[in-house]
C-alpha cells in the first residue's frame, strides 16, 4: 500500500505490445500539443490582421488554450490512456459504438475517394501542384484508406505545419486532423481520453469553418460529431444545414443525407 503512487508504473510488467502502445499515444499527444500552440499562434495573427473577428478569436483562443494544458499535463505526466480506467464507456452501448465505427470507416473511405470529384485547381485547399506537402497528403490519405487513424493523424498534423511554414492556412489539413481525431476516439478504450480527442477534434473542425466558409467538409464532420457522439441535435443543425448548402461531393452527400432529416427532427 505504502509503495502505491498514481504515477508510479503498474506492479506487473509492461508487455512489449503494451509499451509500444504507450510510445505511440505520448507522440500522438506531442503532435497535438504542437499543433495547438502553432495554432494558438496563428490564430493571434489572423485576429490581428482583422482576418477573424473577437467572438471565433475569443471561442478558438480559449478551446486551444484549455486543450493545450490537458495536453502538456498528460504528457508531463507520461501516464498512458490506453489501459481502461472505467469498464464504463462514453457511449450508451456497444451497439452504438459499432454502429459509430462503421459510420467513421464508412465516411472516411467515401471522402478519400471524393477527393476524385473536385474540380481542377479545387482539389486541395491550400495546396499547389508539385508541393511537398501533396506527398504527405497522399499518405495520409492511404493511411485513412487503412483504418490506420493514428497514422493518418500525425500526418495531416504534419501537413498542417508545412504549410504554416510557407504562411498557409490549409482548411483541408485542419478538417482531416480534427476528423482523424474522432475516428481515433471510436477505437480508444479509455472514456476520458476518448472525450479529450473529441474536445480537440471539435476545436480544429471549428477552426476550419472559420478559415474557410465555403468549404463543407468541416461542416459535415461537425455535425457527424456533434450529433452521433455528443447526441446534441441542436449543436449539429446548422452544420448540417451549411454542410449540405456548400454541395459536398456526392458520396459524402449520400451519407450525410442518411441522418440529415433524424437531425432536423431531434433539434428544439
Amino acid at each position: 500500500m505504502i509503495d502505491s503512487v498514481r504515477d508510479d508504473p503498474p506492479p506487473e510488467p509492461v508487455s512489449a505490445l503494451q509499451s509500444g502502445a504507450h510510445l505511440d499515444h505520448l507522440a500522438a499527444l506531442e503532435e497535438e500539443r504542437r499543433f495547438l500552440l502553432r495554432s494558438l499562434d496563428d490564430l493571434e495573427r489572423e485576429h490581428a490582421a482583422g482576418d477573424v473577428d473577437d467572438e471565433n478569436f475569443a471561442t478558438l483562443r480559449d478551446g486551444y488554450t484549455v486543450r493545450a494544458a490537458a495536453v502538456l499535463r498528460e504528457i508531463e505526466s507520461g501516464r498512458s490512456r490506453l489501459a481502461p480506467r472505467s469498464p464504463r464507456r462514453w457511449a450508451r452501448t456497444v451497439g452504438v459504438v459499432a454502429a459509430l465505427a462503421a459510420l467513421a470507416v464508412g465516411i472516411g473511405f467515401a471522402l478519400a475517394s471524393a477527393f476524385g470529384e473536385r474540380r481542377p485547381g479545387q482539389e486541395i485547399t491550400g495546396f499547389t501542384p508539385g508541393d511537398d506537402a501533396r506527398t504527405v497528403l497522399a499518405a495520409a490519405r492511404t493511411a485513412l484508406n487503412q483504418r490506420d487513424f493514428g497514422l493518418a493523424n500525425a500526418l495531416y498534423a504534419n501537413v498542417v505545419e508545412m504549410e504554416r511554414e510557407r504562411g498557409v492556412d490549409s482548411a483541408e489539413a485542419i478538417t482531416y486532423f480534427g476528423w482523424t481525431l474522432a475516428l481515433q476516439s471510436v477505437q480508444d478504450p479509455d472514456e476520458t481520453s476518448a472525450r479529450d480527442r473529441l474536445d480537440a477534434a471539435r476545436i480544429a473542425l471549428r477552426q476550419a469553418t472559420v478559415i474557410d466558409a465555403d468549404y463543407a467538409d468541416p461542416n459535415c464532420f461537425l455535425a457527424i460529431v456533434e450529433y452521433n457522439f455528443f447526441d446534441d441535435a441542436d449543436a449539429a443543425l446548422p452544420h448540417i444545414d451549411a454542410c449540405q448548402a456548400l454541395d459536398p461531393p456526392a458520396d459524402v452527400a449520400e451519407l450525410v443525407a442518411g441522418f440529415a432529416d433524424e437531425i432536423r427532427s431531434a433539434a428544439s
